[in-house]
């Protein structure tokens, strides 16, 4: 089986996010993860420069999209890097 079809469930990965759903004052916060699907366990993206938007406001931060299909959102993503201790 070639190496690019296995997952390392230890790997884990630092982005840049979203501190807060409003980016009113607020810049990107750095979080490390456990680079798996918290849905499935399968491997997360590749990362890649996004732009987040608020309703008003645009923030550079990272995107990646899972090739499960699980949506990560900077919600639930800010909510395990505090869960875990990673912020």
């Amino acid at each position: 089986m070639p190496t690019t079809q296995h997952h390392n469930s230890t790997e884990r990965r630092t982005v840049r996010i979203p501190g807060s759903q409003d980016h009113s004052g607020h810049h990107p916060i750095t979080v490390t993860l456990r680079w798996a699907c918290p849905t499935c366990g399968g491997p997360r993206g590749e990362i890649r420069p996004a732009i987040s938007y608020d309703g008003s406001r645009q923030l550079a931060c990272d995107g990646w999209t899972n090739p499960c299909g699980h949506l990560d959102t900077y919600a639930a993503v800010r909510v395990e890097a505090r869960h875990h201790d990673n912020g």
